[in-house]
């Protein structure tokens, strides 16, 4: 499934990343029934990240990301979801009379999951 989300030409790329990334992974783990309380919408401490995992490998799901923005969700072994690394684009809009707003990024979401293939 794929995504598109226009943000400020000055938005915090990783901000958005990381939220997303938090949204999405809150959705799977609602899918999958697993009762974690979590807010995907404020960022984990260290601690929280730790006490995150912990959860997670009750029931035995492995959250793996690599440094390039990606990542995979595994239920046992098995590949359940996984996030592709967000691509940007820089776009003007000449419509825009005020300069500061004629220029915008225009991020695209990419990834996969299981519940996909099942609808």
């Amino acid at each position: 499934m794929r995504y598109t989300i226009l943000l400020n030409k000055n938005e915090n790329t990783k901000n958005v990343e990381a939220q997303e990334q938090a949204r999405f992974v809150k959705s799977i783990l609602e899918a999958l029934e697993v009762p974690i309380a979590w807010d995907s919408e404020e960022p984990l401490s260290v601690d929280g990240k730790i006490e995150l995992r912990k959860s997670l490998a009750v029931y035995n799901i492995n959250i793996i990301s690599d440094i390039d923005g990606g990542m995979k969700v595994y239920v046992h072994d098995d590949l359940i979801e996984e996030w592709y690394k967000c691509s940007y684009k820089l776009k003007k809009d000449s419509t825009q009379m005020n300069p500061a707003k004629k220029l915008y990024l225009e991020m695209t979401v990419n990834f996969w999951t299981i519940f996909e293939n099942n609808e």
